[in-house]
């Protein structure tokens, strides 16, 4: 299925004609966008889960946003910041691009921020970016569809707070990201918090098991992603630690598309996230079946975040009447814009960062016996990033949302 999706992005690249300069809106055929992500490499699931799920939701609008055909230049960091800044040179000099797309790390971002401020297009970001982004250095051309990354730590805090645990164990590896990530959930889980850091590259974890036994806390909560994450949740499932205390790990140790391949280990096993299959929002029931018969994967959160940034600017060019080129008229409509996002609630804050859900999930199995998530309880409706006061931008009928309250214990 995958080669039918490619064969559709060819064909709207070879129909869209050159666009004669000073000419935009409903008098140019063509919206050009690049696509950057990590499509090989480390990174590679989740920048190609974000690449097809805009993919999926263009074709579904028939190429086109806003009846405008749509040119899609796809970009491969390969997971590497040098390259990411590279291609993305390469790609504003060779094409007249009307925005861009990013799915790629921080660090590739990073190396991104100055020439994609220089370039002066319209950004999605569709991955957690740097802290600054959402603070001193926001941007008025640059929006993002993913959560800063104190977003679940912080709303976790809250929601073990409000069920009632006052001793909590992390497994954090020893990069700053991971340090940030504890930073913020100690701001809003103010009790006893014991930090263990494995070796890098473990693959067994008898000495945190050992502690956890010895501290005997009320929720685990690992930071591991990639291999040493599933590591964790297989060791700890063998060694019996859900019947020591429930274990919480980030939303992406347990994408969709990683849980077959840890088995039962993972059930039960539970995430912040800002998306779940079973959400009955928008056209959520839709993109999670068209997304597995198109591709032959399950969706995952990415794949929602790349849906939801072809429905944004489908809205966004639609409210503009189409006029991509005035720079003024189509940052506001950005800002502003109304759309069936199927990650239920989603504005903008006044720094371009999201204000949205989230909601408590776990793993179990549907109704076919596979692996996948069920939504445990919603858990803040809507949370604004604690970065937006450092952020000096401001506009027009910024959206106020109500004042977010913790998670209450079932």
């Amino acid at each position: 299925m995958r080669i039918g999706m490619v064969l559709v992005l060819i064909a709207l690249s070879a129909v869209a004609p050159a666009r004669a300069a000073g000419l935009s809106g409903a008098n140019d055929p063509s919206i050009v966008i690049g696509f950057v992500a990590t499509r090989s490499g480390a990174g590679a699931v989740g920048g190609l889960d974000s690449a097809d799920g805009f993919a999926l939701a263009l074709k579904q609008l028939g190429g086109r946003l806003s009846n405008q055909e749509v040119r899609v230049v796809p970009v491969d960091d390969k997971g590497s910041p040098d390259v990411a800044r590279r291609q993305l040179a390469r790609i504003i000099a060779s094409e007249r691009l009307d925005m861009i797309v990013t799915a790629v790390s921080p660090s590739s971002l990073a190396a991104m921020l100055k020439p994609l401020a220089e370039s002066r297009l319209f950004v999605l970001n569709l991955e957690m970016p740097p802290p600054r982004v959402a603070g001193p250095d926001c941007n008025a051309n640059m929006f993002t569809l993913a959560p800063p990354n104190d977003g679940p730590h912080q709303v976790l805090g809250y929601h073990l707070v409000a069920d009632g645990a006052r001793r909590l164990v992390v497994i954090a590896p020893e990069t700053g990201l991971a340090d940030l990530a504890v930073a913020a959930l100690k701001s809003s889980f103010p009790f006893e918090v014991t930090v263990l850091r494995p070796k890098r590259g473990a693959a067994t974890f008898e000495r945190e098991i050992r502690r956890i036994g010895e501290i005997k806390p009320d929720a685990v909560y690992s930071l591991l992603g990639g291999g040493m994450g599933g590591a964790f949740i297989r060791t700890y499932d063998a060694a019996g630690g859900k019947d020591m205390a429930p274990l919480y790990v980030s939303a992406d140790a347990i994408a969709r598309p990683l849980l077959q391949a840890m088995g039962d280990a993972a059930l039960d096993v539970r995430a912040v996230a800002n998306w779940s299959p079973d959400q009955e929002v928008g056209g959520n029931k839709r993109l999670v079946s068209d997304f597995e018969g198109e591709f032959g994967r399950p969706a995952s959160e990415r794949a929602a975040r790349g849906y939801d940034a072809a429905l944004l600017l489908d809205a966004a060019i639609k409210a503009n009447n189409g006029r991509t080129h005035d720079v003024e008229a189509m940052r506001a409509a950005l800002r502003r814009a109304e759309f069936p996002s199927v990650r239920g609630t989603f504005h903008f804050n006044h720094n371009h960062q999201p204000i949205m859900a989230y909601l408590l999930l776990k793993v179990t199995r549907d109704a076919r016996g596979r692996l996948t998530h069920e939504t445990m309880t919603p858990l803040l409706k809507e949370w604004r990033d604690p970065h937006s006061g450092a952020c000096a931008m401001h506009w027009a009928d910024e959206y106020v949302p109500a004042p977010p309250k913790p998670s209450k214990k079932n």
